[in-house]
């Protein structure tokens, strides 16, 4: 009996990467020459359990027991909240280093609200977050409120996964609050402040707080 011929990688057709289509908030299309190729594996290991690699980074992913994972570490869309705190961090970074901004300290949290439901199946609704708020604390000493502003704004348009939540229907509100000093906990004390959950010590008192900059912000 003859075995069946082995394929190699190099006899298999090259697949083109999709085209990218025009985005109604962005007036430029996204171009090959400028791409970077993002890669993730996983392997499941029971139990709705995950073992996650990236480059040479290596993390599990898993659910609380109480829905029969083993709780050995945050679940995906845990992950997702936290991956935008970092994403918002880098992108603050970043601007701050080009336009010179001086920033002293910088504290991110998240708030959101998933309808478990969907997930589960027994309801059409979306599965992922409908309600979320990202708090920013920025320790600077820089005041006027037509540089923080921009800054705030340029932040927001070029941060990839605020954008990729705007679009999503996520009801995201990102809040920008200025400080001359942040104690720690400032971001989290701020965030439980404003959804009615118990604080821990006293919350800031910024002295400049910008809405969803890079929609016509709302300053406070």
């Amino acid at each position: 009996m003859s075995s069946a011929p082995s394929i190699r990688a190099a006899d298999l057709p090259r697949a083109l990467t999709p085209a990218p289509t025009p985005h109604p908030r962005f007036t430029e299309l996204p171009q090959a020459d400028h791409a970077k190729t993002l890669r993730a594996s996983g392997t499941g290991t029971g139990s709705q359990q995950t073992r996650v690699r990236v480059r040479d980074f290596a993390f599990v992913s898993d659910e609380p027991v109480a829905i029969g994972g083993r709780d050995e570490g945050p679940t995906p869309m845990e992950y997702l909240a936290g991956a935008v705190n970092a994403c918002i961090t880098v992108v603050i970074d970043q601007s701050a280093a080009r336009c010179g901004l001086p920033v002293d300290a910088v504290q991110t949290y998240t708030l959101a609200k998933q309808d478990t439901r969907g997930l589960a199946g027994r309801a059409d609704v979306q599965p992922y977050m409908y309600a979320y708020r990202l708090q920013i604390v920025i320790a600077t000493g820089e005041t006027r409120e037509t540089e923080l502003v921009s800054f705030a704004a340029a932040a927001e348009r070029t941060c990839p996964a605020i954008n990729l939540l705007r679009d999503a229907n996520t009801g995201l509100e990102v809040v920008w609050s200025f400080v001359a000093e942040a104690a720690d906990g400032a971001a989290e004390a701020l965030s439980n402040a404003a959804w009615g959950y118990p604080v821990a010590g006293a919350a800031p008192q910024p002295f400049l707080t910008v809405v969803n900059a890079d929609r016509a912000g709302d300053r406070a």
